[in-house]
């Protein structure tokens, strides 16, 4: 059996036994909201995918519609009512597309569910035999190179994260889909592609049109030039239907969700963890297990400013050049760009996590295959240590949530936290190596 089926059967089996582990634990002592990652797989193939994405964009393309074109969302919405519509106005394009073709709002989810569900395992997938290939490590057979895509594939439905967004029927599916061709076509030399791709995620989260900055930094024209392109047309085509008007008040609500985040266990960014500590004094303000969905936590300068600095420093790191122009620490240097734009952000859903996927294979082939200085055993155990807190829920983490103790429900963020640092090492590799 060749090495990378070995690796990949055991991280599968590793994070199994810690799922049904987790699962027991969880039925032992009762606890509510207990489904594991392979719930939500089997979720997705046999019940009804939820609507978390479509349903606040309906509402507010309902609520446009019935003024005629004269409200303002975000200050209606968001602002006033606190109803948690979060998108960019250009998003509320495929919105009018499902209205103006009638297409059931279910239909339509679960059949773009599972489209991009298939591409995301088709970049995964082609990040890995391409990558597996070009660090020329043992060749594989048609078979065994069938074996790596089962095993990659099932990896993928076990990743908490992925089908979390699966379920809920949100449109971060498509994200963590375009993220992982992105990723491909960047490795590949398809820039122009990739640029299309991140700019496409960018007309939907704005933070990913940072890469642009990314690019600029690294003279990659093609990739910078296809980005504003896409997200050009995008934004034109959004001030055309709904005005300009609206993208300035999509920038109040942005404010206000920087100002205010979610303290809710769900958000697992810096705002999150600090935002629940609070909720330690202040329990009704910051709502820890209770999930509020027209309700945000106050204005607190010292959230509002630690925030702040960490959104700056992760953004700093992320965007700042390397000088290696090792093909391993190029890659590193596009991964951790995608990880810093979600990690920076003050609202990070546990399902906005689904990007790390491919981030994961992309560092497992690296440490596993590629020469980097980062390859010791213990390097390696971080690395599965981080993927096994990503890729699982923990709900007995709850039981410290009115406790100082409640940094623990933050796993998935530390997780990402430490891929984040890794990276950074692989990054910088050459130049600690060459001890310049």
């Amino acid at each position: 059996m060749k090495p990378i089926i070995k690796q990949l059967l055991f991280l599968f089996l590793l994070n199994l036994a810690l799922s049904f582990a987790i699962k027991g634990i969880t039925n032992y002592y009762g606890i509510q909201n207990n489904k594991m990652a392979l719930d939500h797989a089997v979720w997705i193939f046999t019940d009804e995918i939820g609507n978390d994405s479509w349903r606040p964009m309906k509402l507010a393309y309902d609520r446009w519609t019935e003024s005629q074109g004269q409200s303002l969302l975000y200050t209606d919405l968001l602002l006033t009512h606190k109803v948690k519509f979060q998108y960019p106005p250009t998003a509320l394009l495929l919105t009018k597309f499902i209205v103006t073709n009638n297409i059931y709002q279910l239909t339509f989810t679960t059949a773009t569910t599972f489209i991009f569900l298939l591409l995301m395992i088709a970049g995964v997938i082609g990040i890995t035999l391409y990558t597996y290939r070009e660090y020329k490590a043992p060749p594989l057979s048609i078979v065994e190179e069938i074996i790596v895509c089962a095993l990659l594939i099932i990896l993928l439905f076990t990743f908490y994260p992925a089908v979390k967004a699966g379920t809920l029927g949100q449109i971060q599916v498509w994200l963590n889909a375009f993220f992982a061709l992105a990723i491909l076509c960047y490795i590949t030399g398809y820039e122009t592609i990739a640029g299309i791709l991140l700019g496409l995620m960018a007309s939907v989260k704005p933070q990913y049109a940072l890469f642009i900055i990314w690019g600029l930094f690294r003279n990659n024209k093609r990739l910078v030039i296809a980005m504003i392109v896409t997200g050009a047309l995008g934004l034109l085509l959004g001030i055309r239907e709904f005005g300009f008007a609206m993208y300035l008040d999509y920038l109040r609500g942005l404010s206000f969700l920087a100002q205010h985040g979610e303290s809710f266990y769900s958000n697992q960014s810096f705002n999150g963890l600090i935002g629940r500590l609070f909720g330690v004094r202040y329990p009704d303000a910051f709502n820890n297990l209770n999930w509020r969905g027209y309700y945000f936590p106050p204005f607190s300068k010292s959230i509002f400013l630690l925030t702040q600095i960490t959104t700056v420093a992760i953004l700093v790191i992320a965007v700042i050049k390397t000088k290696s122009q090792h093909s391993e620490a190029r890659i590193a240097d596009f991964l951790l760009m995608g990880l810093g734009a979600t990690l920076a952000s003050p609202i990070a859903w546990e399902h906005h996590y689904g990007i790390l996927f491919p981030i994961f294979v992309g560092l497992w082939l690296i440490l596993w295959f590629g020469d980097s200085s980062l390859k010791s055993i213990w390097a390696k155990i971080a690395f599965i240590t981080c993927y096994l807190l990503a890729a699982n829920v923990y709900p007995f983490t709850k039981f410290v949530a009115n406790s100082y103790f409640n940094f623990l429900q933050s796993y998935l963020f530390f997780g990402a936290c430490g891929i984040f640092l890794m990276l950074v090492l692989i990054k910088h590799q050459f130049k600690f190596r060459s001890g310049t």
